[in-house]
C-alpha cells in the first residue's frame, strides 16, 4: 500500500509541475486590459498583454508604443484602429515575441478572451481594419495581422491600410487569412498601399498567405524581392501584387518574382526620360484590353528581355501563378489559336502599329479581329 501512495504522489507532483511550467498556456497568464478610449496623449503599452479594442472607431491621435509579445484583439463592434492627427504606431515585436493584431475570437493567440469555450472561430473579416490617414513615421516590426479586412456594407477594408499621405515601415510581418477585394476601380488588399506616400513607405520580408488578397501598391512604387507569397504551402487567392495607378513619373524597379505584377490600369504609361528596371523572372500582367504604354519606346522598359520575363494576360496560370483567383479553368481558353486578350506593349508612334513583337508577349493583339473571344 505504502508503494501505491508513494507512486500516486510522484504522479500528482510531476502533473503540477509540468503544467504550472507551460508558459501562457492558459488565458489567467496574460493581463487583459480593454480599451474603450482613444489615445489622446502618447502612451504605451506594455508587452505580454491582451489589449482588447471594445471602443467602436477607436482612434489614436498621439504616439502609441506596443511592447513585444503584445496581443490585439478587436471586437466586431469595434473592429477600426485609425492613426490620425500626425499620430503615430510603434510596434516593434521581435521574432520570438511578435506583436499581434487579431480578431476577438482567436484562441489560437491568447487563449479564449472572450470566453466562449471554443465555441466561435476566427474567419477574414472579423475585423475591419488599421488605417494611418495624415500618418508618418508609424512602424510595424514582426507583426501578425490576422482576420482583418471586413467588408462593412460601405466599402472592403483592408487589415493595415498606409493611406493619405500617410507613410510606414512595414518589415518582417506576417498577413494572414485576411479579406480583400479584387475589382479594377477598387482594388484592397490585406496591406493597402496604393493611397499612400509610396516612397517614404518601406514594405520588405513580410510574408502573405491565406488573403483573399495580399498587396495593393502604386504604379511608382519600388519593390525589392523580399516579400514571400506563400507559406507551407499555401498561398493568396488573388496571388499578385496590385498595381494601380495610369502613369510612372519617376524611375522605378520592380524586382519581385514570386508572383506577377498585375497592372489595374487599361493603359499604363510609362513617361518620357523614365524607366521602369524589371528583374529576371518578373512577370507583368494585364486586364482585359490592358496595355502598357512606353513614350520613349523599348527603352522606357529596362531588362525586358531578361531571363523569365513576361508580359501576359491576367488569365495565364502558366506565368507568374494563378493571379485571378480560378485555378486553371482559363488554360483551355488562353490556348486556343488565335487568343488574345490585352492590346499589347506600345512604343510610339501610330497607335494601330507601334507595338512591340518581343516573344515573350503573350496572349496580346492590338489589332483585334470583330470577335475578340475564342470559341
Amino acid at each position: 500500500m505504502k508503494k501505491y501512495y508513494s507512486l500516486l504522489l510522484i504522479v500528482v507532483i510531476s502533473s503540477v509541475f509540468f503544467t504550472s511550467c507551460d508558459p501562457k498556456e492558459t488565458e489567467s497568464e496574460y493581463e487583459i486590459v480593454n480599451i474603450e478610449e482613444d489615445i489622446k496623449s502618447e502612451t504605451q503599452w506594455a508587452g505580454g498583454k491582451i489589449y482588447v479594442i471594445k471602443k467602436n472607431d477607436f482612434r489614436v491621435e498621439n504616439t502609441l508604443t506596443i511592447g513585444a509579445g503584445s496581443i490585439i484583439k478587436f471586437t466586431s463592434n469595434a473592429g477600426n484602429m485609425t492613426v490620425i492627427n500626425g499620430a503615430k504606431i510603434i510596434a516593434r515585436g521581435s521574432s520570438g515575441s511578435p506583436i499581434v493584431f487579431t480578431s476577438i475570437k482567436d484562441d489560437g493567440n491568447g487563449g479564449d478572451t472572450n470566453g466562449d469555450g471554443g465555441g466561435t472561430s476566427p474567419a477574414a473579416g472579423d475585423w475591419n481594419s488599421i488605417t494611418l490617414v495624415e500618418s508618418s513615421g508609424s512602424e510595424f516590426i514582426n507583426c501578425k495581422f490576422m482576420y482583418g479586412g471586413r467588408n462593412d456594407g460601405l466599402k472592403q477594408n483592408a487589415a493595415l491600410d498606409i493611406s493619405t499621405n500617410s507613410s510606414a515601415i512595414i518589415n518582417n510581418c506576417t498577413f494572414a487569412y485576411n479579406g480583400g477585394k479584387f475589382d479594377k476601380n477598387n482594388c484592397v488588399g490585406a496591406l493597402h498601399t496604393i493611397n499612400s506616400n509610396y516612397q517614404n513607405t518601406e514594405i520588405t520580408g513580410n510574408i502573405f498567405y491565406s488573403n483573399e488578397l495580399p498587396l495593393t501598391i502604386n504604379a511608382e512604387k519600388d519593390l525589392n524581392n523580399s516579400n514571400s507569397f506563400s507559406y507551407n504551402g499555401y498561398t493568396n487567392k488573388y496571388n499578385g501584387i496590385f498595381v494601380d495607378g495610369i502613369r510612372i513619373t519617376k524611375n522605378t524597379t520592380w524586382q519581385e518574382d514570386e508572383v506577377a505584377f498585375v497592372i489595374l490600369s487599361n493603359n499604363l504609361v510609362i513617361n518620357s526620360g523614365i524607366k521602369l528596371t524589371l528583374a529576371n523572372k518578373a512577370v507583368l500582367k494585364f486586364l482585359e484590353d490592358g496595355m502598357l504604354d512606353l513614350i520613349d519606346g523599348g527603352s522606357a522598359l529596362v531588362n525586358h528581355d531578361g531571363s523569365g520575363v513576361y508580359f501576359t494576360s491576367f488569365k495565364d496560370d502558366a506565368h507568374g501563378g494563378d493571379s485571378n483567383g480560378n485555378g486553371n479553368i482559363d488554360e483551355n481558353e488562353l490556348s486556343q489559336e488565335n487568343y488574345y486578350d490585352w492590346y499589347g506593349v506600345y512604343t510610339g508612334g501610330q497607335k494601330n502599329s507601334n507595338y512591340a513583337s518581343w516573344p515573350n508577349i503573350l496572349y496580346a493583339n492590338p489589332n483585334p479581329p470583330e470577335v475578340k473571344k475564342a470559341i
